[in-house]
């Protein structure tokens, strides 16, 4: 990224990292404080969210910063700092993936499904960040060592099989949807994170997985702004998912709501704290 692409884009990507960071963490702080909020249900989301969380934080500043550097060459902490940025990259869709399966059990097996203990969704979280680290460090040496195309075509792949899973899962949920309504409602309004999620990742698989010499053909500003711009798009997937929550859960939107109100209600009580106080040093004067 030359001094000029920079000055164009360095205020867009750092906006959308503030968005993905402020948003997020204002989801995480809801599913903290509000106990009705994490349910079995709820923990691949608070998964989902925490990984979009460290999007913002971690990985959207490591891209920029790579991409200001654009240095391909071998070493340790070029190795590391690109396995951190991936990991968390890849951790986001595989989320997506992971709710698609839970949603897909529930669906298809919804007896078996409640009897399904927090402990089995744990041990699942860290299995898959445990994974996606594996899969950030093998992508992150065909970063630095192979030929950029072979790093594209493993992203490409990895993008590409996501999707399929995704479509696949919410297509079976859709036609066997006969679950219990509260269920029900869930799966369609995490149906509707994963269509969004999905138009917001397919730019990009599709651009990564044309071949070279039809990339080469663009000129250097051209390919610049266009790779920009999809990095942009896929990006703001995870701005999607809070703001899905916020319009498609109600449990979501009254937690916050309680949670707005009572920040209310605190502010004026230490207010007449403070008046109270003041009067009886009056009184004593």
């Amino acid at each position: 990224m030359t001094s000029e692409d920079a000055s164009v884009w360095f205020p867009v990507f750092t906006t959308e990292f503030l968005l993905i960071l402020i948003i997020n963490a204002i989801t995480i702080i809801a599913f903290a404080r509000i106990r009705q909020l994490r349910k079995r249900s709820s923990y691949l989301i608070i998964n989902l969210t925490v990984t979009d969380l460290l999007v913002g934080a971690v990985a959207g500043p490591l891209y920029v910063y790579h991409k200001r550097k654009e240095n391909n060459e071998w070493s340790w902490p070029g190795f590391i700092a690109k396995t951190v940025k991936l990991t968390f990259v890849i951790a986001s869709p595989m989320s997506l993936s992971l709710i698609s399966l839970d949603r897909l059990h529930a669906t298809l097996f919804p007896f078996k499904h409640c009897l399904i203990r927090k402990w089995f969704y744990f041990k699942i979280i860290i299995g898959s960040w445990f994974i996606t680290l594996l899969l950030a460090s093998l992508q992150a040496c065909l970063y630095l060592n192979e030929p950029y195309s072979a790093f594209a075509y493993a992203r490409t792949s990895f993008d590409v099989v996501n999707l399929l899973l995704l479509a696949v899962s919410y297509i079976i949920i859709i036609l066997n949807i006969a679950a219990l309504h509260a269920e029900r409602k869930l799966s369609i309004m995490l149906s509707i994170v994963t269509g969004v999620s999905v138009l917001t990742i397919l730019p990009w698989a599709i651009y990564k997985s044309l071949p070279q010499h039809l990339k080469e053909k663009q000129t250097y500003m051209s390919s610049t702004d266009i790779h920009n711009t999809l990095a942009v798009i896929y990006f703001a997937n995870s701005i999607v998912n809070p703001l899905v929550y916020a319009i498609r859960m109600e449990e979501f939107r009254a937690a916050l709501g309680n949670l707005v109100s009572r920040q209310r209600q605190r502010r004026p009580t230490r207010a007449g704290q403070k008046r109270a106080h003041r009067s009886q040093s009056d009184t004593k004067l």
